[in-house]
């Protein structure tokens, strides 16, 4: 992968559109991304894994916010990469999602995320994909490393690749996870934990069941389970105690059966006699019994024979009576009609009466009545038009008054607008003006704010400015002490190195600078000696202070420059001018916005008013003209009215009104017909009753009775009839059935009753000995049977036991040995071996690079011994030290040499990342940061690893704020930081 140009709009600190030529920059193999802490530089690397994954690295990528604050509203955000893949030539413009302004209208609207990705072919640039999903997969495939890989392969993160160094075994696994795939190899973990937990709790349903079965069994055997056989013991020698115990089981229920089955059989016998017995006494003292009901029945029949008597007179005389019925009734009903008739005719004349007529009924008075009530109903329509005719009249007397007054009130309101008008139009003209100068009040406001701003900020900014600017002078001089004291400590150690080398001397040991034998006069220290750590340290200290100068110093110019800004902007007036033009201005503006705020308000009342001024005018005249329409039409009702009215009195005579007339006469005529009906009615009905009275009273002398009276009373209701001949005949047949049933064979001739208690007593008590034995044999033979079938569960329960007993034992075993336990003795875990094959593969290959920039002094060796109290191993990482042939911990390397040390691995790691996912070829990486711990001579062996990968055919970017490095490196890319966001300069 080599990239060609990269191009940012709108992204982090850069506002605008920057553009950045790598092939331009990078002709040489090697240049420098140079630049001030937060100028942007780490965002060029940001965009580029945008571009190409759709994020950005680290901390950063958590925010989600890509757009730059500087960016005006209108400018999109966009990063359009181009660079080499596979072979191909790619083009890669991705936006995020963002808000833009509305085409139309206000306010804004959100716009989807894009990629475009492009292809260069023989015609151009051509559309490779324009969906997300399919473009970021497409560069996946390529790219052959996901995000976190492309990080650390490609830009060379110096602070993870230090941290790396120094991490222990457990937090070096985090970053090596990330780069290497060891998934499956975790998941190979998890389902070794997972089989092991599925077999303990196999092995405990299998205990589970086995101790469930000897349960079962001991209250099926009514036994106790013994000691050994308890749930933690069961399994354990298939065969042993459990199949002894089941059998001994076995074979007593088998003994009991035999027993209970001769018992049953022997109280089944005597049950059976007993019942044969028992059968024979029932039987015979059933006939005894019917005997003695039959006997008591024929007596109470023979006493109830006398009160029969007057039942069957009575039944006699209703026998003959029935016959009469019909005519009987018949005479009753024409009675009761010739009473009702003659009630009616009483209460008719009564009713006529009441109606106040002093003539007798007739049928001509009848319907001279009925005309007179025809005519009053006739006039009844024209009584109800001259009653709406009257109300017609009322309301059009009070419309006239209302209509009369609205005219006049008209009148009053036309009459007081033209002024109101006239003051509504001067105070729209007021506002008008005062909206016209509403721009330039607030142009004056805001801008004598922005300079009190401005000048208040450049107060506070001029005091911070000093306390830097002493900060930054006792921070230089902390530096020149720190460096005076590295160059005493060094002037001691050279001028005590004698004594430091002659302390190594041992008798008959060859001396390091002259090689003798001997060692007469050892040299010995002037003062305290002084150690390489000493130096160490002093070194350290100095680098350090230099480094708080350095950031110092760059603070201090930093607020002087924009303090500088901060005073041009406040114009260089004092802070109470600024104050009082703020306030002034403040204060007119209010005083325009107020006044131009009611021109909406003002120009609504004018027209209000105007458009009243008109409505009044135009309803006056329409009511006007409906008043003169009012009082003519209330002139002509009123002598329509009068005409009416006189025609219906004369026809109302004395009643109230027409309609109560015409009831009147009509329930007068009605009442005189019904009273004419009802004497006709009541000379039908007397004579026929006289008639039927006669008929009746021949009948009854015929068939024995005294006269009709006798008849009737001896007339019954057919129920009662059927109910008197039920109760004789049913006393009758009773009396046959009992002399009957004593005649009976059966029951003429019996023995002695017998003693029926005693035989049921001892029925029942055989009955019950013989199902309580035969209860017994089913007990008994039930239990055999259950004891048979679970002495064949529990042998096979305990062959299961045993197997996932065993099975168990070897997923366990396996487990703790891939998750660095039991049989693993150096506590590795699966993922963490592999992890550490990986680990020696870049310490192999970063240690020849290490060599080459610690000038053939330290190289990386892999450790896999555990770690401090007893932690897992297998990710330890150790520098060799050649100078003095002994393994060093990371730890204590120096500055300078831990930042080569990031390096080397850094550079390794890139390699073995590369070559693990497929050879892609790596030419263009970027160092970022870290060159500020190195002198120069170290400094010198790393530029010429640099220079190594660069004539190798790579590309190398270098991204630092050290001064040195803009000497040593003469292709720069120069990151400029202001208040208006980052540019690049040039």
């Amino acid at each position: 992968m080599r990239l060609h140009r990269l191009s940012l709009t709108a992204f982090g600190p850069f506002p605008g559109a920057e553009v950045v030529d790598l092939d331009e920059v990078a002709r040489d193999g090697l240049f420098l991304l140079w630049g001030p802490t937060g100028s942007g530089k780490t965002t060029l690397l940001d965009a580029v894994v945008y571009a190409l994954y759709g994020t950005v690295p680290g901390a950063r990528g958590e925010e989600k916010r890509l757009r730059s604050d500087h960016a005006e509203p209108a400018t999109r955000t966009e990063v359009t990469c181009e660079l080499t893949l596979g072979g191909e030539r790619l083009l890669v413009t991705r936006r995020p999602e963002q808000l833009r302004p509305k085409k139309r209208g206000t306010g804004t609207t959100a716009e989807p995320a894009r990629l475009l990705v492009q292809r260069l072919g023989p015609e151009g640039w051509e559309a490779v994909s324009t969906r997300i999903d399919e473009g970021a997969e497409y560069l996946r495939t390529r790219l052959g490393l996901d995000v976190h890989q492309f990080c650390q392969v490609v830009l060379l993160p110096q602070g993870d690749f230090a941290r790396f160094l120094r991490a222990e075994p457990d937090h070096r696994a985090e970053l090596l996870r990330t780069l290497f795939d060891v998934e499956r190899f975790a998941r190979v973990e998890d389902w070794l934990a997972g089989e092991r937990r599925a077999a303990e709790e196999a092995l405990r349903g299998e205990r589970l069941r086995l101790s469930t079965l000897l349960a079962r069994v001991a209250q099926t055997a009514d036994a106790d389970v013994p000691e050994e056989l308890a749930p933690e013991l069961v399994g354990a020698d298939p065969g042993g105690p459990v199949d002894a115990w089941v059998t001994r089981l076995r074979r007593r229920a088998a003994a009991d059966l035999t027993e209970a089955g001769a018992a049953a059989t022997t109280a089944a016998a005597a049950a059976t006699a007993s019942g044969e017995a028992l059968a024979v006494a029932r039987l015979l003292a059933d006939r005894h019994a019917r005997r003695d009901r039959a006997r008591e029945e024929l007596a109470r029949l023979d006493a109830a024979e006398p009160s029969l008597v007057p039942v069957r007179t009575r039944l006699d005389a209703g026998r003959r009576a029935e016959a009469l019925r019909e005519t009987l009734e018949s005479a009753g009903r024409a009675a009761l009609e010739a009473e009702r008739t003659a009630a009616e005719l009483t209460a008719a004349r009564r009713a006529w009466k009441a109606t106040g007529e002093e003539r007798e009924p007739a049928l001509d008075l009848a319907r001279r009545l009925r005309d007179d009530a025809a005519e009053a109903r006739a006039l009844l329509p024209e009584a109800e038009r001259a009653t709406d005719l009257a109300r017609r009249v009322t309301r059009s007397a009070a419309e006239e008054a209302r209509l009369a007054d609205r005219c006049a009130a008209a009148d009053q309101a036309l009459a007081a607008l033209p002024e109101a008008i006239a003051a509504a139009q001067a105070l729209v003209d007021t506002a008008t003006a005062a909206a016209g100068a509403l721009p330039a009040r607030t142009g004056e406001a805001g801008a004598a704010r922005a300079a009190l701003a401005a000048g208040r900020d450049a107060e506070g900014l001029a005091v911070r400015l000093a306390r830097a600017r002493a900060g930054a002078g006792a921070a230089r001089e902390a530096w020149l002490t720190a460096r005076e004291e590295l160059v005493d400590l060094r002037t001691r150690r050279l001028d005590g190195m004698a004594a430091e080398l002659a302390g190594g001397l041992l008798d008959g040991v060859d001396c390091p600078v002259c090689g003798a034998l001997e060692h007469p006069r050892p040299a010995v220290p002037a003062g305290p000696p002084v150690s390489a750590d000493d130096e160490d340290r002093a070194r350290e200290r100095a680098d350090a202070a230099e480094i708080a100068a350095g950031t110092a110093a760059t603070a201090a110019e930093d607020m002087d420059r924009e303090l500088a800004v901060l005073r041009a902007r406040a114009g260089g007036r004092p802070l109470v001018d600024l104050e009082a033009a703020a306030v002034a201005a403040d204060l007119a503006l209010a005083e325009v916005a107020a006044t131009a705020a009611g021109l909406p308000g003002s120009r609504s009342r004018l027209a209000a008013l105007t458009e009243e001024r008109d409505d009044l005018g135009a309803r006056l005249v329409a009511d006007r003209e409906e008043l003169g329409s009012c009082s003519a039409r209330r002139a002509a009702g009123a002598a329509e009215l009068a005409a009416l009215t006189a025609r219906v009195d004369a026809v109302r005579g004395e009643d109230r009104d027409l309609e109560r007339r015409a009831r009147r006469l009509t329930t007068a005529a009605e009442r005189c017909e019904a009273a004419l009906d009802a004497e006709a009615a009541e000379r039908r009905a007397r004579v026929g009753a006289d008639t039927a009275r006669r008929a009746a009273g021949e009948r009854a002398v015929a068939a024995g009775f005294a006269d009709v009276a006798e008849a009737a009373g001896a007339l019954l209701e057919r129920t009662e009839l059927a109910t008197l001949e039920e109760r004789v005949t049913a006393h009758e047949r009773a009396r046959d059935a009992v002399q009957h049933a004593l005649a009976d064979p059966e029951l003429a001739q019996l023995a002695p009753a017998p003693d029926l208690a005693a035989a049921e007593a001892h029925c029942a008590d055989t009955t019950a000995a013989r199902e309580e034995t035969v209860a017994a044999r089913d007990r008994a033979r039930r239990r055999s049977a259950d004891l048979d079938a679970l002495a064949g569960d529990v042998v096979a329960a305990e062959v299961r036991l045993h197997e996932r007993r065993n099975a168990a034992a070897q997923v366990a075993g396996l487990a703790d040995l891939v998750n660095g336990r039991g049989a693993n003795t150096l506590r590795m875990r699966l993922q963490s071996f592999v992890l550490a094959a990986r680990l020696e593969q870049v310490a192999e290959v970063a240690s020849r690079r290490l060599l080459e920039m610690s000038g053939s002094r330290y190289t990386f060796r892999h450790s896999d011994a555990q770690g401090r109290h007893g932690a897992r191993g297998g990710l330890g990482l150790e520098v060799f030290d050649e100078y003095t042939g002994t393994l060093r911990p990371t730890k204590t390397l120096s500055g300078g040499e831990s930042f080569m040390a990031s390096l080397a691995l850094a550079l390794g790691l890139a390699d073995v990342v590369t070559a693990e996912s497929g050879g892609v070829q790596i030419d263009t990486l970027f160092v970022d940061e870290g060159f500020g711990t190195l002198d120069a001579g170290a400094l010198d062996a790393v530029m010429d690893v640099l220079d190594d990968l660069r004539r190798g055919g790579r590309t190398v970017g270098v991204i630092s704020h050290v001064e040195e490095l803009r000497t040593r490196i003469p292709t720069k890319l120069e990151v400029l930081a202001g208040r208006s966001g980052s540019r690049l300069a040039g």
